[in-house]
C-alpha cells in the first residue's frame, strides 16, 4: 500500500512539473492617456475669415495595453489594442475615435500589433511574426523612411556584443480587393531588408539596406508619396530602394553627436502618359545633432539637409521617397510629440525637400520631478521655386504625405516649450506649448485671399498619462 501511495504522489509530482512547465503566464502593460488642447490655426489659414467656424479645443482620451502570453523565454506571444475617443463625438457607429457622445458606445477597438516571438531552437536566431511596429533607424529623431506598425516577418541575430544583425519581410500593402481584376492584378508591395548594428568603445554604427518591389495597381493607395508626382500612374511595376546609416558618438561623454545620412530611389518605369521618368524619384538626407550634457541642462544643436526638386518634371522627383516615417525634431511641425495623441505632425512626417537649423535646451531640471524642453528650429524648402511654373502644385499636401511642400522661397519657424511632471511614479503630467511662423512666398505660389496660409498656428495642450 505505501509503494502505490509513494508512486501516486511521484506521479503527482511529475504532472504537476510537467503542468507548470507548459503554463502560460500572461502579463498586461500600457497605458492611459486624457488630453486637453487648445490650437488655433493648425493649418495656418483663419477659417473665421470666410463665415467658418474654428474648432480650437478638443478633449480626447487614449487606451492602450498590450497583453504578453509567455509560454518560456523562449516562446511568447504579443497582441496590443488600442481605443481612442474624442469626448462629445460619434455614438453608436465605427471609427477610429467614436464613443465619446453621450451613451458612449462605439466600435473603436483597433488592434494595432499580434505577433509571436520564438527562438531557433539551439541557435541565437530570434524570430518575429505577425502585426507589430517596424522602424528603420533614426539616431537624430527617428526615421524619414519607416516608422509604423505593419504586417512582417523579422529575423535578428546577435553575433556578439559588437555586432548583430537584422533582417525583416514586410507588406504594407496587398489591394486586391480594391481591383476587379483580381486574377491578374499586380498589387501587392513588399518590402525586403537588413539591418547592422555595430557596437565599438563609445560609437555605434545601424547602416542598413531597404528593396521594395511595388505592383502597378498598387498605385492608387499611396503612390504618391513614392512617386512624388501627383494624379500620374503608373504602367509597370516599380522597384524603390533605400541606402542609409544611423551613427552615435559618446566617447567624448558628455558631448555626444549622432547623425544620420539616407539615399533612396524609385525606379517606377514608364508612366501612362509616355513620359519615360515622369514616376522615378531619387534623393537623399543628412541630420546631424550635437549635444553637451549639464547637470541641469542639455544644451544641442540640430540640423538636416534635405534634397529637394528642380524644375524640370520629365526627369522624375529629386525628393527622397518615403513609406510612412515618424520623424520627431519638434513637438508640433514634425512626429516629436511627448504623447502624441492630438494634433503634431502639421508640417509632415518626414523632411524631404527641406532643410532646417535648430537649437535645443533638453533635458531642464530646475524643480524636482519637472523636466523641461525648448526648441527652436528654421526650416527652408530646398525645392526650387521655378518647379511651380511646370507644375500644379498645393503646398499644403497635394504632393501626399510630403506636408508642406516648401520652395526655396518658403520658409517656417518653430518654437516649441514642453514640460513633463511626476505626479506620481506611475502618472505623469505633460505640457506642451508649441508655435509656428508659416512664410510662404506670396508671388511664387500666386496666393490671394484666404488661401495665404499666413496666420500663425498656436498649441497648448495637457495630458495625463497613467503608465502600469
Amino acid at each position: 500500500m505505501k509503494r502505490v501511495i509513494t508512486l501516486m504522489l511521484a506521479l503527482a509530482m511529475v504532472f504537476g512539473a510537467v503542468a507548470t512547465s507548459s503554463a502560460t503566464d500572461f502579463k498586461a502593460k500600457g497605458t492611459f492617456q486624457m488630453g486637453y488642447e487648445w490650437t488655433d490655426n493648425a493649418n495656418f489659414n483663419d477659417s473665421e475669415a470666410d463665415g467658418q467656424s474654428e474648432d480650437d479645443f478638443v478633449a480626447a482620451q487614449r487606451f492602450r495595453t498590450q497583453i504578453d502570453m509567455v509560454a518560456s523565454e523562449n516562446l511568447s506571444g504579443v497582441v496590443f489594442f488600442e481605443i481612442n475617443n474624442v469626448w462629445g463625438r460619434g455614438s453608436n457607429t465605427a471609427g477610429r475615435t467614436t464613443g465619446g457622445q453621450i451613451g458612449t458606445d462605439g466600435v473603436n477597438v483597433q488592434t494595432r500589433r499580434a505577433y509571436i516571438d520564438w527562438t531557433v531552437p539551439n541557435t541565437a536566431l530570434d524570430i518575429r511574426m505577425g502585426l507589430q511596429g517596424l522602424a528603420l533607424p533614426g539616431a537624430v529623431a527617428g526615421s524619414p523612411i519607416l516608422d509604423n506598425d505593419v504586417a512582417a516577418v523579422v529575423a535578428s541575430y546577435k553575433f556578439n556584443d559588437m555586432f548583430s544583425m537584422t533582417g525583416f519581410w514586410a507588406r504594407p500593402y496587398d489591394t486586391s480587393a480594391n481591383n476587379e481584376d483580381t486574377a491578374n492584378a499586380q498589387d501587392e508591395m513588399d518590402m525586403f531588408g537588413l539591418i547592422g548594428g555595430i557596437k565599438l568603445d563609445g560609437m555605434e554604427f545601424t547602416p542598413y539596406a531597404v528593396y521594395s518591389a511595388i505592383g502597378k495597381d498598387v498605385a492608387d493607395v499611396d503612390f504618391q508619396s513614392l512617386s512624388g508626382v501627383a494624379g500620374v500612374a503608373a504602367d509597370d511595376n516599380a522597384r524603390a530602394y533605400w541606402l542609409g546609416m544611423g551613427y552615435s558618438l559618446d566617447m567624448f561623454d558628455p558631448i555626444v553627436f549622432s547623425m544620420d545620412a539616407v539615399y533612396g530611389a524609385v525606379d517606377a518605369g514608364d508612366a501612362k502618359t509616355g513620359d519615360e521618368d515622369a514616376l522615378d524619384r531619387s534623393g537623399w538626407t543628412i541630420i546631424g545633432k550635437l549635444s553637451y550634457k549639464m547637470d541641469m541642462v542639455t544644451p544641442g544643436v540640430i540640423g538636416w539637409y534635405a534634397s529637394g526638386e528642380d524644375d524640370d518634371l520629365d526627369n522624375g522627383s529629386e525628393r527622397m521617397p518615403f513609406i510612412d516615417g515618424a520623424f520627431g525634431p519638434t513637438s508640433f511641425g514634425f512626429d516629436g510629440a511627448a504623447v502624441g495623441f492630438a494634433t503634431y505632425d502639421v508640417l509632415g512626417t518626414s523632411n524631404v525637400g527641406t532643410w532646417a537649423a535648430g537649437l535645443l535646451l533638453e533635458d531642464i531640471k530646475v524643480i524636482d520631478s519637472l523636466t523641461s524642453q525648448i526648441r527652436v528650429v528654421y526650416v527652408q524648402g530646398t525645392n526650387d521655386a521655378d518647379i511651380l511654373k511646370v507644375a500644379s502644385i498645393d503646398p499644403v499636401g497635394e504632393v501626399s504625405g510630403d506636408g508642406y511642400f516648401l520652395t526655396d522661397e518658403d520658409s517656417a519657424w518653430e518654437i516649441n516649450f514642453d514640460h513633463k511632471y511626476d505626479i506620481y511614479e506611475n502618472l505623469a503630467l505633460f505640457v506642451e506649448m508649441g508655435y509656428i511662423n508659416l512664410d510662404l512666398d506670396e508671388d511664387t505660389w500666386g496666393l490671394t485671399g484666404n488661401q495665404k496660409y499666413d496666420e500663425d498656428a498656436y498649441k497648448l495642450g495637457f495630458y495625463f498619462q497613467y503608465t502600469f
